[in-house]
């Protein structure tokens, strides 16, 4: 099969346009296929599922399902209790892309008990994260880069405060940033 064909395959695949038994077929071919088309395919796939995403109206889970969700994420992602002490290495742990164009996210830590949630952010140059709600309140510290938030621009060192119940305006990045982030669960996850 032609590069081409395979191209249109995947991207066939990636938007659901093939039923089970093409889409097993089209993966069994993907497998067999060079590096470079098994990678277009998986980029095929992470657009699809974007642009899923950006196109789903925003669901809220009921109170009780979402505190079931968050205490089954806490305590998974807690040691055993034998050990008190965990690490996250810098080439651990998994970044998640957001629906945010250039914003990624890696979970540190999730303390269901407290409500609480330690995230490293990227923003790549340019990125622009959308005014928001906290109901609980958000400490961010500035690791590196240049970060713009309520009419101040941080940089790395600096250190912000929003307290509960606050609504944050547009924050956005010109030249990229990092941030590690401290967040009650509730906003975040």
């Amino acid at each position: 099969m032609k590069p081409e064909q395979l191209s249109e395959l995947a991207a066939l695949k990636a938007v659901g346009a093939l039923d089970i038994r093409e889409a097993d077929a089209a993966q069994n071919l993907l497998n067999q296929a060079g590096a470079k088309t098994r990678a277009e395919a998986v980029r095929l796939e992470e657009a699809a599922a974007l642009m899923a995403v950006a196109q789903s109206p925003a669901r809220k889970p009921s109170p009780s399902l979402k505190g079931k969700i968050l205490a089954r994420v806490g305590a998974g992602a807690r040691p055993p209790a034998q050990n008190p002490f965990f690490f996250v290495g810098r080439n651990e742990g998994e970044w998640q892309t957001l629906p945010v164009p250039g914003v990624r996210v890696k979970d540190l830590s999730v303390d269901a008990r407290r409500g609480t949630s330690v995230k490293l952010y990227e923003l790549a140059a340019g990125a622009r994260f959308p005014g928001h709600h906290h109901s609980g309140p958000e400490e961010c510290y500035v690791l590196a880069g240049d970060f713009h938030v309520e009419g101040r621009v941080l940089h790395g060192g600096d250190f912000h405060h929003a307290e509960g119940e606050s609504d944050h305006e547009e924050s956005f990045t010109e030249h990229g940033c990092t941030l590690l982030v401290m967040v009650t669960t509730a906003d975040y996850n």
